[in-house]
This record gives structure tokens, sequence and C-alpha cells, in this order.
């Protein structure tokens, strides 16, 4: 995996930034960096952000939620994990996923849980059919669980800002040189450098599609060569002369 200086040190030696030579391990770090070696190091932070964010349900930001519901309480645990939810899968929130007791929830919108389930009276303790997201991204429930159900679910974080010399980004490494390719259209838009501009943008377009086509849900099938699809022929009079036969090889 590249990290975060490397992915800095190649920025600034491809383009000579500060005077680097190709192969000069320039800056020695991302921190405490000055002048043109501080906008490379900013350049590439920004360029790593601004891809994570284009799209909230990257696959490489996907992370999985299991909690412990406590009896009576309709407020679900919050992720005990590192990763910070940004966007839950709504169609994944499971009750006792592993067990004979599996029950898939049913996801209902804030606006109609809040004006079906909340009014009244609160129900008897029992096995929660129902799972809303509030707007903080807290889960409620439609009822106490009346016993301690495991809770699982998916979700997309929020994704890491790249900080010290060897974090990493968060995409698949074959990808990484995509950071490279727009930090490069930062600092040609710096210095007016519209060749490099083109040259970076191309490539840029070029790395972005095909990390969309690996991590984007359904895009996989748009860049595929040969998707196996069973062949139907229409054949009239084959079969069925009044309607037309169907030949399947």
């Amino acid at each position: 995996m590249s990290t975060y200086l490397e992915l800095v040190q190649e920025l600034v030696t491809e383009l000579g930034i500060g005077g680097a030579n190709q192969g000069a391990t320039v800056p020695d770090s991302v921190l405490n960096q000055t002048g043109q070696l501080w906008n490379a190091v900013n350049w590439v932070k920004q360029a790593n952000n601004n891809i994570n964010v284009m799209w909230a349900d990257w696959q490489y930001l996907a992370a999985e939620y299991s909690e412990v519901l406590l009896v009576g309480d309709t407020t679900a645990p919050a992720h005990s994990g590192t990763e910070t939810v940004k966007k839950w899968d709504r169609g994944s929130f499971w009750i006792d996923k592993t067990l004979t007791s599996a029950g898939q929830l049913s996801f209902f919108l804030w606006e109609d849980f809040r004006r079906h389930v909340l009014p009244g009276p609160a129900a008897s303790n029992s096995k929660p059919s129902g799972i809303t997201q509030k707007r903080d991204n807290s889960l409620l429930l439609n009822v106490g669980p009346d016993a301690a159900y495991t809770l699982t679910a998916e979700f997309y974080k929020r994704p890491d800002l790249l900080t010290n010399d060897d974090d990493e980004p968060e995409m698949p490494e074959e990808f990484h040189r995509i950071i490279v390719c727009e930090a490069a259209v930062k600092y040609g838009n710096k210095e007016a450098a519209a060749e490099i501009i083109s040259g970076m943008e191309a490539e840029y377009a070029y790395i972005l599609d095909k990390l969309q086509t690996d991590q984007l849900i359904g895009a996989e099938y748009d860049a595929q060569y040969s998707q196996d699809l069973p062949l139907v022929v229409d054949v009239p009079g084959f079969d069925e002369p009044e309607i037309g036969g169907r030949w399947r090889p």
C-alpha cells in the first residue's frame, strides 16, 4: 500500500516541485512543511478526500455493525467500533441473524416512523420487527426488546483524512495513482501549467472509471467484456408456428 508520504513524494518528484529529482525522497515527512512542499502535502490530502466523498457507498468504505440490545430499550446501542457511521444500508438490519430465531427488520423512514409508530402508549416488550434511522444516524426500534437480541447491520463509514506519514488511503492500492493525478491538477492550476492539467485530467478520468467499476455496486456490469448471458433466439415457425418458437443452445 502507498502511504501518505509516498504519494506526496511521487507528486513532488514527478513534477519537480522544489527542485526534487526523479527518485528523490523529498519531502522526508508530511509534517512541518512550508512553501511548495506544504502545498504538495495539502493537495494530496485534499485529492484523497475529494475522491472519498464523491460517493457515499464506495465499497471500500463499507463496515459492519453488531451490538447486543438492552431489554426494554428502544434505542439501539451506538456502534462500538472506531468507524463513524455515515450511511446505513437500510436492507441489512437483522435480529440474531446467525440463529434459528433470526428475523429481518423492516426499515421505516424517520418521518413515517415518527408519524405512525411513536404516537400512543408504548407497546409491551417483544421481539423488534421494525427500525428507523434518526437524523443523527442513531437507531430506534419499534418496540423494546424482550430479550438481549443481537442486532447486526452494514453501513458506509465516514472516510478518514490522511494525517501522518504512514497513513494509507482506504481505496484499493491499484487505484492510488488517481490521488496523485488530482493533486497534480491542483498544482497545474496554481502554476497555470495547461500541459500538466490536460495530461493528468485524462489519466484521472481513466482511473476514476476503473475505480467506479470496481467499487460501486452494479457498475461492474458497465465495463465487463463478456457477461456470459444466455443466448435466446426467436425462430418463426419453430414449435409454435402461430407465435414463433424459441431455441436455446
